[in-house]
């Protein structure tokens, strides 16, 4: 079933959903015994004040259960009551938890919402919720001192309200809170919204609650039948139309003779007759009485494709025409030349400074041209040694390559 798009209704619709269930439970800690809150408030269960509340005092697991759903009920009530412009469900149960933990929807916020001005003095328009959200993280104050677990609160209510997950975005590892020495929250040190909302977004961890989203009405999801095209002998044809049978040749049962008077006479009963299956139908001969049968694909052959000898580098290999060495080569004599220049240059440059033999082999040993002379004169006489062995094996070796080739 198609799902209809997240909508704003009138707080009157909304009831709280399992995501303002699970965010209240979260935060508020479950206690079966009696306790002080942090500013000394006596609180038993999910955060449950009053009468019933008593230090010391125990209550089951379905006492604490049943309480949770009296004060949820009641504080979106105060919800309902407090707000008058249409919510989505996210943002109904963020209020709700709101509502839940500060027993009233701050002014400003309701101001953003409702429209009025706010504590800063600042006029606002019905239905401002943008700057609605950005109320949440100002309401974290516990006797005028922000808390890091009020923050982490309001922080997720936010997400909650953009219908977001919040529970890794407002994890307490991830959450900081920076308190300046005017009891100011210090920006740069701590959790940002913007920051908080942006992780919600990209949080692939678990799907989003869709139980609360509303269903397309059955009466919008039937779609009416279209008219369809008559056929070409004129007739309109049914709008379903069944898989074809064959059907027999119909035949008039005998009908009695009716009555003398002035009686109508009965129409004739159609009753179909036996018939038996028709026979396979063979295709027809064409002209001449031969049948053209579309011969088979032709087998795929996957063989080796000819290597052409002639595309190895320095040409065909032949007892003629062998593989060059590099001492063939004119990057050999290239390299020759350019040693001997460089040889010619630095004994030159040497004698012109000093005689001292030792100096100029001192020299030599560590200029780097050198040191390539010696490396080629090394190469080059190594492949002198093997040229006439390597150039045999490999003659050998590509004239037998080019007669299976072949």
């Amino acid at each position: 079933m198609a799902i209809e798009i997240l909508r704003r209704r009138p707080p009157s619709e909304l009831y709280p959903s399992k995501a303002a269930l699970d965010l209240i439970r979260h935060f508020e800690g479950l206690s079966l015994t009696g306790y002080l809150d942090p500013i000394g408030i006596p609180t038993i269960g999910y955060g449950r004040t009053g009468p019933v509340a008593v230090v010391g005092k125990r209550i089951t697991l379905a006492e604490a259960d049943a309480l949770l759903d009296e004060d949820v009920a009641s504080h979106a009530q105060i919800v309902r009551d407090q707000i008058t412009v249409p919510l989505t469900q996210g943002e109904f149960d963020a209020l709700t938890s709101l509502a839940f933990n500060l027993g009233y929807v701050p002014k400003s916020l309701k101001a953003c919402l409702n429209g009025g001005v706010t504590d800063a003095g600042k006029v606002m328009t019905p239905g401002s919720y943008g700057s609605a959200l950005l109320q949440f993280p100002r309401n974290c104050r516990a006797a005028g001192i922000p808390l890091k677990g009020l923050y982490r609160r309001r922080l997720a209510e936010a997400c909650l309200f953009c219908d977001l997950p919040w529970e890794n975005a407002c994890s307490i590892s991830v959450i900081k809170l920076q308190v300046t020495e005017g009891g100011q929250i210090d920006a740069n040190e701590s959790t940002s919204l913007e920051d908080t909302l942006m992780r919600a977004r990209l949080d692939t961890s678990r799907p989003p609650d869709t139980s609360h989203i509303l269903k397309k009405p059955w009466s919008e999801l039937v779609k009416k039948a279209e008219p369809v095209p008559p056929n070409p002998t004129g007739e309109a044809e049914p709008a379903e139309k069944e898989a074809p049978q064959p059907n027999p040749p119909l035949v008039s049962a005998p009908v009695p003779a009716p009555p003398s008077g002035p009686v109508a006479q009965a129409p004739a009963v159609v009753v179909p007759a036996p018939q038996p299956p028709p026979p396979p139908v063979k295709p027809a001969p064409p002209v001449g009485g031969v049948i053209v049968t579309k011969p088979p694909p032709e087998p795929v052959i996957i063989a080796p494709k000819t290597v052409d000898v002639r595309s190895i580098p320095y040409g065909e290999v032949t007892p003629e025409n062998g593989v060059k060495n590099i001492t063939d080569s004119q990057r050999g004599i290239g390299m020759v030349i350019v040693g001997a220049g460089s040889l010619i240059q630095i004994i030159t440059t040497r004698l012109g400074v000093g005689t001292a033999v030792g100096a100029i082999a001192f020299d030599l040993s560590r200029d780097p041209v050198v040191i390539a002379l010696a490396a080629t004169a090394v190469v080059a006489a190594i492949g002198w040694f093997t040229r006439k062995r390597g150039t045999k094996v490999m003659t050998k070796g590509m004239i037998e390559a080019k007669t299976l080739l072949k």
